[in-house]
């Protein structure tokens, strides 16, 4: 069998990070953000690298799955301020 491996992604190169953003709930110290399937490395990466412009300046790290992005805050009671922001920056634009 011979053939070409081609690997697609499910998200355009245009779409922007506030597009990936479907979801976001909170718990103790953590914002767990939901995403198109595939997208949460995308959307997990533009935070870890830039913070989505500077909106989540309390974030200190992610983890990604297929749809889920796990962002850990810096305070111990900061994930629903962090959330709040992440929703904030979805919301942007949005109209």
């Amino acid at each position: 069998m011979t053939g070409v491996q081609t690997c697609a992604l499910p998200i355009s190169p245009s779409t922007n990070s506030k597009n990936l953003i479907l979801s976001v709930n909170s718990s103790g110290n953590l914002a767990i953000i939901k995403t198109p399937s595939g997208g949460a490395q995308l959307l997990a990466s533009a935070i870890d690298r830039n913070g989505l412009d500077g909106a989540l300046k309390s974030a200190i790290g992610t983890i990604a799955g297929d749809d889920t992005v796990l962002v850990v805050a810096k305070s111990a009671s900061g994930g629903a301020a962090l959330a709040a922001a992440v929703e904030k920056y979805a919301m942007k634009g949005r109209k």
